[in-house]
């Protein structure tokens, strides 16, 4: 498994489904976006998905950033 990647050549949705696939799969993915309202988009879409869940989220490594961390859904 891969340790970083690069998805921001990517659609939106796609971006999502791969974190959202690797959560499932029991990896915990942190990601970073360039505001709370694209936070707060990535963090529905990813509900919708179903079977992750949002471990935490706050500021990003970057001035005026949001980092958002998605684990596989609590058995």
């Amino acid at each position: 498994m891969k340790a970083f990647a690069d998805l921001a050549d990517l659609p939106e949705d796609d971006r999502i489904d791969i974190i959202a696939q690797a959560a499932r799969d029991g990896a915990i993915v942190g990601f970073v976006v360039e505001d709370d309202q694209k936070a707060d988009r990535y963090v529905q879409k990813l509900r919708e998905r179903g079977r992750t869940r949002i471990i935490g989220r706050g500021p990003g490594p970057v001035e005026n950033t949001v980092l958002v961390r998605v684990g596989p859904a609590e058995s």
